[in-house]
């Protein structure tokens, strides 16, 4: 399947705000297939998520999917293949917890603090209204990091202790698999 080329940290795209995508252009054939690219490119990088933005568009379009067996963040619990057509959060919970981020348009690793749980609406890649209820702090953490890419705000952009910050293959050696609350930064 054809993929995408990840458009990277620097690029003024990522910085601009998206736009809502009409129902007329969503049931067009090309940005169908655009979808369809969109959830492959994602796919072929080991994300767990992917915003219309990363890869050159800026249309308020999100994909998630989160397999376990995924390299990137073994063992988290699964979540299917969803598309998120101009998605937008509704409520979070007052509880915040930082965790680990990353992003497939850098590769840095940084701990973020986001809302544990949150409540996300918006379209199917047919039109239809959607909802998402996310109580799995991570779910809740990958909507909310590419709805963020769609307002243009990058996860380094909320990241509080900046000693955090790790080069993905260095994060590895160094830091994954630790108690977040057990580091010292």
């Amino acid at each position: 399947m054809q993929t995408f080329p990840m458009i990277r940290l620097g690029n003024p795209i990522l910085r601009q705000k998206s736009t809502d995508v009409s129902l007329e252009e969503l049931h067009t054939k090309e940005f169908q297939a655009f979808l369809d690219t969109l959830v492959a490119t994602c796919l072929k990088n080991d994300g767990v998520g992917i915003a219309a933005p990363q890869v050159g568009m800026n249309k308020r379009v999100i994909v998630v999917i989160v397999d376990p067996k995924n390299p990137r963040y073994e063992g988290k619990n699964p979540f299917p293949l969803t598309i998120v057509i101009n998605p937008v959060v509704t409520k979070t919970s007052e509880e915040i917890k930082e965790d680990w981020e990353g992003d497939l348009s850098a590769d840095l690793r940084g701990l973020v603090p986001r809302p544990i749980s949150c409540t996300v609406v918006g379209l199917d890649r047919e039109g239809k209204k959607v909802e998402f209820d996310l109580k799995d702090d991570f779910h809740a953490r990958v909507f909310q990091h590419e709805i963020d890419h769609l307002d243009g705000i990058m996860f380094l952009d909320k990241v509080q202790k900046t000693k955090s910050f790790s080069e993905y293959e260095t994060w590895k050696k160094h830091w994954k698999g630790k108690k977040v609350e057990d580091l010292i930064f």
